[in-house]
């Protein structure tokens, strides 16, 4: 078998080697993105993602081999990354040099994180070397998404599983976290955007809004919902603040709103969903006056007891480094047994059920250091407050510099720029109920090397075309 997969994965190779750099990266960031949940997430005991990785980083070194056509951006968020990055740099090394941690785990514990953000700057690389490939890379994933999300619908009415991400059972009904999830909202706030402003849409792009919604409420998430909802108040917010908002348009999605509403009551998905959301605004206002705000707050209270845990740990360590990039294997005894929130752990990678074998004949629950309930629990104990400072201030930064520019460009036209800047503020949001900006870095990366094409109209209109709106992503 290995064979045969070595006779056809060499040939491939090969020819990946002779592509151009965008399909390069195209097809990188499709194995990064765990091929869109189409294939298992693990290849001849790898991580698709690793493969991606190594493919991307191939690709790099050709980028910075060649002389970029448009000068690269010059944004003050992106200083600051810069210096993030580098003090990852310096967690890397201090774990192997100080901590002396096994240099396999500790590669293992920083690739997410250390390699996520570089992406940043390659696919800004990409960018300046082929300007066009950005538009490109962002028709395909549009296709992509559109062709997939039929079928994340079509998995909870046949309540069997078609994908191979993460798939549960909600009350009897398939409950679908895709990976590209975070693009479908992408391009939704694209054409949310679009159609708050007066622009003609497609019949294609209602549709598409219509699965991207959907399928977000097929995650049964109370934190996507809520981080959906402030990002909704963030859209019309700044929509106003530049005066693109029209209110007839605004009257319209309401409309629209209430038809998606009837479609869900139809479906019976509504009574789920519902509950669900209103369980996610109970938690936006600190209700608990029923039994489901008794459970948010039960939920929030834990998210804030792992974060002051995590912090407190590493404020009794080092403050400064925190633990580094210390694997969960190799976490010291004393340490665990000073936790008290987290996640269940089933085992180690030499022993995968070694706690579950252990649990089954006692009451102790062995609970991990790292966990995916809050992403600043886990980036403090990985690169210290230092770390947690700096990503705050790339945070500030990034959205400070939004709207101090308003009247900057971006060449696929001001809906492109809303939708970039939105979806990544929702992620921002999701900090707090996930581990964004943690684990799963490319995706973000991706939108901010796009939103760095984001310049002064008299910048942009020397390097690159200006267009009156932004293309049709289906054509």
């Amino acid at each position: 078998m290995i064979y045969i997969v070595a006779a056809v994965a060499i040939p491939l190779f090969v020819l990946f080697l002779f592509l151009q750099p965008k399909y390069k990266a195209m097809i990188a960031f499709f194995m990064m993105m765990q091929c869109f949940d189409v294939v298992p997430t693990i290849a001849f005991g790898m991580y698709v993602w690793d493969y991606g990785t190594i493919l991307m980083l191939i690709t790099a070194v050709e980028l910075y081999a060649r002389k970029p056509i448009v000068k690269p951006p010059e944004h003050a968020y992106l200083l600051v990354l810069k210096i993030f990055l580098a003090w990852l740099l310096i967690c890397f090394a201090w774990s192997l040099l100080v901590y002396q941690y096994p240099l396999v785990h500790t590669i293992k514990n920083a690739r997410y994180m250390v390699l996520g953000y570089f992406m940043t700057f390659v696919f800004i690389r990409l960018f300046s070397v082929q300007p066009e490939s950005f538009e490109l890379m962002l028709k395909w994933i549009y296709r992509l998404t559109f062709v997939l999300m039929p079928f994340v619908l079509l998995q909870y009415l046949l309540k069997k599983q078609i994908f191979f991400g993460l798939v549960t059972d909600y009350q009897g009904s398939i409950r679908a976290l895709p990976v590209f999830l975070p693009f479908c909202l992408l391009n939704f706030w694209i054409i949310a955007s679009k159609f708050l402003s007066s622009q003609k849409l497609a019949v294609h792009e209602y549709c598409y809004a219509l699965f991207a919604l959907i399928t977000m409420a097929l995650t049964y998430t109370r934190g996507i919902y809520a981080a959906f909802i402030l990002t909704c108040g963030v859209l019309i917010w700044t929509m106003s603040r530049e005066r693109t908002l029209r209110f007839s348009a605004l009257v319209g999605s309401i409309a629209l709103g209430t038809l998606v509403l009837a479609i869900l009551l139809a479906s019976g998905l509504a009574q789920k969903v519902g509950g669900r959301a209103v369980s996610g605004i109970d938690l936006l206002a600190s209700r608990e006056s029923s039994t489901a705000g008794k459970e948010n707050y039960d939920t929030f209270n834990g998210r804030l007891g792992l974060a002051a845990e995590r912090f407190a740990l590493v404020g009794s360590r080092n403050p400064l480094i925190g633990y580094g990039f210390l694997h969960e294997d190799d976490v010291p005894v004393e340490v665990r047994h000073r936790l008290r929130f987290g996640t269940g752990l089933g085992g180690t990678a030499d022993d995968p059920t070694a706690y579950a074998k252990y649990g089954a004949f006692s009451n102790y629950n062995v609970l991990g250091l790292y966990s995916s309930d809050i992403a600043w629990a886990d980036i403090v104990i990985s690169t210290g407050w230092v770390g947690v400072l700096l990503l705050l201030a790339f945070i500030m930064t990034y959205i400070f510099e939004h709207y101090r520019k308003v009247d900057s460009v971006h060449p696929m036209g001001f809906a492109m720029k809303t939708g970039l800047y939105l979806q990544t503020v929702m992620i921002f949001i999701l900090t707090v109920d996930g581990n964004s900006l943690y684990g799963s870095v490319h995706i973000p990366a991706f939108l901010l090397a796009g939103y760095s094409l984001t310049r002064e109209p008299r910048i942009l209109a020397n390097t690159l075309t200006l267009r009156a709106r932004i293309s049709n992503l289906m054509t």
